[in-house]
């Protein structure tokens, strides 16, 4: 008995993680020079209500009370280009999968928006999110927020992210067509190569997985 609520409090113990853990910290750290701080942009937060980068509904904030630790990266240019990745820590694993099944469920939820907004252009028709599983860690999924482009009269991309769930962790990256280059199925690469990093690296975090 005793070894079980030991065992269950280790589990529920919160997890700190490392500064430059996540694979774009380095980068976001560094310093930049004048020129460069004219056209690219970092940000990096420890807060603990985020949201998840990958919003289909538009939530503001998420309540930490199943959250142990959370880390995100935004990145922005003036290219334009806009990339992220998120590390959640949740209190336990069964956590970790409500979550990932309450983003899934946004994602049905709010999937089509007539006017597109606050994603696509004043009067350029409707967006949808399109979702694919994925084999990486203990259950993941592609994720694409595309939009109807009236003039060439089919889906473009706007947006591609993945999730991965791992053990207690929640990991995501996503970005849009600049910021990974084309085809699409360079972008669905690098997605999964970055992902797939993060799901091994995270198990050397104290009972994560």
């Amino acid at each position: 008995m005793m070894i079980t609520l030991l065992a269950v409090a280790l589990a529920l113990t919160p997890v700190q993680i490392p500064k430059n853990f996540l694979l774009t910290e380095k980068a976001a750290r560094t310093p930049l020079s004048e020129i460069e701080k004219s056209e690219v942009w970092w940000r990096i937060s420890d807060k603990a209500t985020a949201p998840l980068t990958l919003n289909p509904c538009g939530r503001k904030r998420v309540s930490p009370a199943n959250r142990s630790a959370v880390r995100t990266i935004l990145h922005n240019t003036s290219a334009p280009s806009y990339s992220s990745e998120q590390l959640v820590i949740h209190r336990s694993g069964t956590a970790a999968r409500t979550a990932l099944r309450g983003l899934l469920a946004d994602a049905r939820r709010c999937r089509v928006k007539p006017d597109g907004k606050p994603y696509s252009w004043s009067d350029d028709g409707k967006t949808r999110w399109v979702v694919a599983p994925a084999r990486i860690g203990d259950e993941a999924a592609l994720m694409h927020l595309m939009m109807y482009d009236k003039l060439n009269k089919e889906w473009a991309h706007l947006l591609s992210g993945i999730v991965v769930r791992k053990g207690r962790a929640l990991i995501l990256y996503s970005g849009d067509q600049e910021s990974f280059g084309y085809p699409q199925k360079r972008t669905v690469k690098a997605l999964r190569k970055s992902a797939a990093e993060m799901a091994a690296k995270v198990c050397a975090l104290p009972k994560v997985c």
